[in-house]
């Protein structure tokens, strides 16, 4: 099976331009040699040219052409310094080095810098067999310390260059993560707002069923009362039509207050007392139906808890008066310093629990108290009323 070779840019430029300086730097000797000799070295020439394309590319695909390449690189310093040049050009292996960071793991980056070492000494031990002979007695060991000084500056660069490009790749990579995470942040962000908006369209969607939907069914009832006493009492009819006006105008500023829902929460501008008092009496006017409430308030009660109390009492008198034909209805409302009670109940048709059931009403109380972090419980059986439990606990609530 062929191999194809697959490259990737060079990731960091700065590096790049580094290898291309000592690249120059060999390539300068070249110069001197061509004006001092009148010739061109050619294949110095041609080496360094080609370990400085070679740098424009690194290979990305296996590993058996990430070793070839590699060992390319080492050749082609190895021969240039078997060319001439032997104390120069060894240097180059850090430009091996450099690269191999960028295409091996960190064990192999230690392996191609120890075989960087051990080249670099056997050039070394090359170029002091050339050079002994020519150094007086005297000075011998001035040239031993400078060679011993080479070589430790040649590991502690080696050591550099691996400490350095792993810093600078480690860097790289943080930020090409923390692009990633930025770009996840505001998908996130995106999923979150179409998140808010499909739960702020339920909560209009509630509060126009609950608020509108209960000025309806009282006007409507109010209506048809008022349709059956015209021929029988005027005075009567007169009063349940003034009522339904009354509704009317109340089904009015809900449907305004809905209308700007996403701009303002509408909550009961009077105290909860009192606007339960106020849906009791629309609710015994509108049906006659006796209805005993019991509350007592110890507390101050957040605007969230008063408008989700407020909301299913009015939701559920809504119900009864639709569906219950009950002849008593009683509200309990109570505070303690953890919780909130409340308990509505009929004496009506009631109905199946686990049978299905169609509308929001029901289901919007449910969402409401569980907002609150609260507890909903409904028990009712066929003929046998309805209960609506409610427990909200203040302590959940900011």
């Amino acid at each position: 099976m062929g191999l194809i070779m697959k490259c990737q840019p060079n990731p960091i430029r700065l590096l790049l331009y580094t290898e291309w300086l000592m690249l120059a730097s060999c390539g300068s000797l070249a110069v001197v040699e061509a004006l001092e000799e009148r010739h061109l070295p050619v294949q110095h020439v041609l080496i360094l040219t080609l370990l400085g394309v070679m740098g424009l590319r690194l290979p990305s695909g296996e590993s058996l052409l990430k070793s070839l390449y590699t060992a390319l690189e080492i050749g082609l310093v190895f021969y240039g310094t078997l060319l001439g040049y032997l104390h120069i050009l060894p240097t180059l292996y850090l430009i091996v080095v450099i690269r191999s960071c960028f295409i091996f793991d960190l064990r192999g980056r230690w392996a191609i810098a120890a075989l960087s070492f051990i080249l670099f000494s056997i050039h070394q031990v090359q170029y002091i067999k050339n050079i002994i002979p020519q150094v007086a007695l005297e000075a011998r060991h001035l040239f031993w310390m400078h060679q011993l000084s080479e070589l430790l500056m040649f590991v502690l660069a080696l050591i550099f260059v691996i400490q350095f490009v792993n810093t600078l790749i480690a860097e790289r990579q943080t930020r090409q993560q923390l692009a990633s995470a930025h770009e996840q942040l505001q998908e996130y962000a995106f999923q979150v707002e179409e998140l808010a908006a499909v739960q702020e369209r339920n909560r209009i969607a509630r509060e126009i069923h609950d608020s509108l939907g209960h000025a309806l069914t009282a006007l409507n009832i109010q209506l048809q009362t008022a349709g059956k006493l015209w021929q029988v009492d005027l005075t009567k009819a007169r009063s349940f039509l003034t009522q339904a006006q009354r509704l009317g105008e109340i089904a009015i500023k809900e449907v305004r207050q809905s209308v700007n829902a996403l701009r303002a929460d509408s909550t009961p501008d009077e105290p909860l007392e009192m606007a339960i008092a106020s849906l009791v009496e629309d609710f015994r006017q509108a049906t006659g139906v006796s209805v005993q409430t019991e509350i007592y308030l110890n507390a101050i009660l957040p605007s969230q808890i008063v408008k989700t109390i407020y909301r299913i009492v009015q939701e559920a008198l809504t119900n009864i008066c639709k569906y219950a034909d009950a002849t008593e209805v009683q509200i309990q409302l109570q505070t303690s310093a953890q919780k909130v009670f409340l308990l509505i109940e009929d004496n009506g048709n009631g109905f199946e629990v686990s049978s299905p059931r169609k509308g929001f009403g029901l289901q919007g109380m449910q969402e409401r108290v569980a907002a609150l972090q609260g507890s909903f419980y409904l028990e009712s059986e066929s003929e046998e009323g309805c209960r609506i439990i409610v427990y909200i606990p203040l302590a959940e609530v900011g």
